[in-house]
């Protein structure tokens, strides 16, 4: 299906903002001019057959690059500094604003235990001792007891948080605009690490596919897209390539792998031959040697995404809004499990829903995402 002008001006629109806030900076989930991916038809001639790859510039990056020269760089996560070149909206683009708290006291709600509750897990479990010292600190800030309930889908947080039975939660980006619309969930902050924050959309072949250098190659191409939710894996792609002329399903042959790891293995052992994948998670499944970097190059960059979005409820009484956001946002946690577990993201900024999550809107405006239980 041919993309609309309204699309194709939207997204064009989001790409520019973001380049001109960012002034050369490149970082995060989809990064350059229009449709907001610029870089990711570099010009390099470089592959991994032995062709030489043009020096890689931070601030002026060609693609495509070999996955462990973009690792040694850190360039898979974004500069701290560019949370302040984000334009800044006074409405979102895209939904409603974040629910206003209530004038009257009689519409705040008052509970005893305050109920919190991190991104979905297979084994939510393993988030409850890590969250300890923001626990604590939420008691301390509210004198209210806590609970951390692990729930193992954004359906069931969204709606426990609707219900008034979640009271502040993390949610993944790609869930804070249901969690916002269908929730009256209020995102006030999002995890950092000292210097960076972040996320970039990726796109990885093999590193000896001479085939492969840019977008424009996937055509005719067997391409894993991880799940058909997946802001980063799939619905992003399917925004950002089509704008390029490049469209999903009509250029190339969509596969879902069913996670970003799934994408990165098959890609590695020739299963598929591209894949659109989140960038931290190339980094982790290296790290942790359950993906050779040295077997993919990277043909696409993105801007920015911003990671799980911390929310509380709206309607909760002042003093526990306050609590929460100080708990959160005054104390530094780098020296937690919490921030090792999440590779030295151990402290919090403030955020601004409207301005943070514009690509994230736009992503989910050109897909026609509707803020319904179903498509979360």
């Amino acid at each position: 299906m041919p993309v609309n002008n309204r699309r194709r001006n939207l997204l064009m629109g989001t790409g520019a903002a973001f380049m001109s806030g960012l002034a050369g900076c490149v970082g995060g989930d989809d990064d350059s001019g229009s449709g907001g991916n610029g870089d990711s038809t570099g010009n390099g001639t470089g592959n991994g057959g032995g062709t030489e790859f043009e020096d890689f510039d931070p601030d002026n990056p060609v693609f495509p690059q070999m996955a462990p020269t973009l690792l040694d760089e850190g360039f898979e996560v974004a500069n701290i500094n560019e949370l302040d070149n984000f334009e800044e909206r006074d409405e979102p683009r895209y939904g409603n604003p974040h629910p206003e708290p209530p004038e009257s006291s009689d519409e705040w709600i008052d509970p005893d235990t305050i109920v919190m509750s991190l991104v979905p897990s297979e084994d939510p479990g393993v988030y409850e001792d890590l969250m300890d010292p923001i626990r604590e600190n939420v008691e301390a800030e509210t004198g209210k007891d806590t609970e951390f309930h692990g729930l193992t889908s954004y359906a069931a947080q969204v709606e426990a948080m609707r219900a008034d039975r979640l009271h502040t939660c993390g949610f993944g980006t790609g869930a804070v605009p249901f969690a916002v619309n269908m929730a009256g969930a209020v995102p006030f902050a999002i995890q950092v690490a000292e210097d960076t924050f972040g996320y970039k959309l990726w796109v990885v072949t093999q590193a000896n596919n001479d085939e492969i250098n840019s977008l424009d190659d996937l055509e005719g191409k067997s391409v894993a897209h991880t799940d058909p939710a997946s802001n980063s894996g799939n619905l992003a792609p399917r925004a950002w390539f089509t704008d390029e002329g490049v469209e999903p399903d009509e250029d190339y042959d969509v596969e879902y792998s069913g996670s970003h790891e799934n994408s990165i293995l098959g890609v590695q052992h020739g299963d598929y031959e591209a894949a659109p994948v989140a960038s931290t998670v190339v980094e982790r499944a290296s790290r942790e040697g359950a993906a050779d970097a040295d077997e993919l190059k990277v043909v696409y960059n993105s801007v920015p995404f911003v990671t799980t979005g911390f929310t509380y409820k709206y309607n909760l009484h002042p003093d526990i809004r306050e609590g929460i956001r100080n708990a959160y946002l005054e104390y530094d946690y780098m020296d937690t499990e919490l921030a090792e577990y999440y590779d030295g993201r151990g402290r919090w900024v403030e955020i601004d829903y409207a301005s943070h999550w514009d690509a994230v809107l736009s992503i989910q405006e050109y897909n026609e995402v509707e803020y319904v239980e179903d498509q979360i």
